[in-house]
């Protein structure tokens, strides 16, 4: 808008054909959005640039999306899910009992912006092929080499404008305070992995500043640590929670504390087989619901049934059935609390892997713990 040097040549002068689209991941700070609405979306309205705020509908791609507004002239973001009826990538990722990983191929980014922004286009602009201009700074440049190879058949083009001119993320920054007068923080959710220990500092702030909204990441962590102890969100051994107490964020983790005695729990049955390292075929399985000393209660009892002990982390408590090995396949086999938030998974074809790599005494325990659940379920 205020330098032609960055404008392609397919660009018309009066920006009549550039359409700006952003993604709702449903865990936005709504600090950032309230930036955007007070500083980005007046100057769309003033040069009628063409704003487009999509997200997902539901949790499968073949629930489609939502647009949240196609306009000219944009007075708001609209980052909440409940309120605007979209489906946030957190709420996918709590009834899978599981966080964003570092590993991979930032599949959170893909489902959460990827998959709506490309529907959209798919929908709009149909065969027709486009110019993509994406907002990679010059320090991002393997996420340039990845973006670089999506050509959606010859029909997509990408230029990376800020990478051409050299601009990094601190010159973005003091662009943008030349501009308003202010430091303008990193877009990314709550619940980012991504989030470098250099970084770290800016994000704790936000969590000072909201905690109310962002307190439900740490009890979401507090799950997934629950049915996989390795699942630190920032590595394994690498908690969020870890990062917060150091950091003295202290009214957020007292909503959690809070949150964990006031929510309904869960005792969860935990299976995972092991082909080789990181690579897993997992079941859970709801075994028993109640108040959090109920499910302490149960797996106590549970341990005694089993003549097994009880092992406590300092945070979670589980009752293990399989026993440490370092040879594959594997099998990993518990029970543990959290609270209920986690849906009954079980892949197909889990159970004939299950039985055919677990041994007598495996299979002893299973039917024992079997029986100890039919006797609870029946004296409820």
């Amino acid at each position: 808008m205020f330098d032609p040097s960055f404008r392609p040549p397919e660009l018309r002068p009066d920006l009549s054909n550039l359409i700006v689209m952003s993604a709702q991941t449903g865990d936005e700070w709504v600090s950032t959005c309230d930036l955007v609405t007070a500083h980005i979306l007046p100057l769309f309205a003033e040069h009628r640039v063409r704003f487009v705020e999509v997200a997902r509908a539901g949790r499968a791609q073949a629930d489609g999306i939502v647009v949240l507004q196609d306009t000219r002239e944009p007075v708001r973001l609209h980052p909440d899910p409940e309120e605007y009826g979209f489906y946030a990538l957190s709420a996918e990722h709590r009834v899978n009992g599981i966080l964003p990983t570092l590993g991979g191929n930032r599949v959170c980014s893909a489902k959460a912006k990827g998959i709506p922004l490309d529907s959209w286009r798919a929908q709009h602009l149909g065969p027709r092929p486009y110019l993509h201009a994406v907002g990679f700074n010059a320090e991002e440049t393997s996420r340039v080499v990845r973006d670089s190879s999506i050509t959606m058949g010859g029909q997509r083009t990408a230029i990376y404008p800020l990478v051409t001119a050299g601009w990094s993320r601190a010159h973005c920054q003091g662009y943008l305070y030349g501009l308003f007068g202010l430091w303008w923080p990193k877009s990314l959710c709550r619940q980012c992995c991504f989030v470098s220990v250099p970084s770290w500092p800016e994000q704790l702030a936000r969590f000072h500043a909201n905690p109310a909204e962002a307190f439900k990441h740490v009890v979401d962590e507090y799950v997934t640590l629950a049915l996989n102890p390795k699942s630190g969100l920032f590595g394994p051994g690498k908690s969020l929670t870890d990062r917060l107490r150091r950091g003295g964020a202290d009214q957020v983790l007292a909503l959690v504390d809070a949150e964990l005695e006031r929510c309904e729990w869960a005792v969860y049955r935990v299976r995972r087989c092991y082909s080789r390292p990181a690579t897993a075929w997992r079941a859970v399985e709801t075994v028993h619901r109640g108040h959090r000393a109920e499910t302490a209660l149960y797996l106590q009892l549970l341990a005694e049934h089993l003549r097994l002990p009880l092992h406590h982390d300092g945070t979670h408590t589980r009752v293990w059935l399989t026993e440490a090995s370092t040879t594959y396949p594997r099998l990993e086999a518990f029970f543990t609390a959290a609270p209920a938030v986690v849906s009954d998974k079980r892949r197909p074809g889990f159970d004939t892997r299950w039985h055919g790599h677990a041994d007598h005494r495996l299979h002893a325990l299973e039917d024992s713990a079997c029986e100890f659940q039919f006797c609870a379920q029946r004296a409820a």
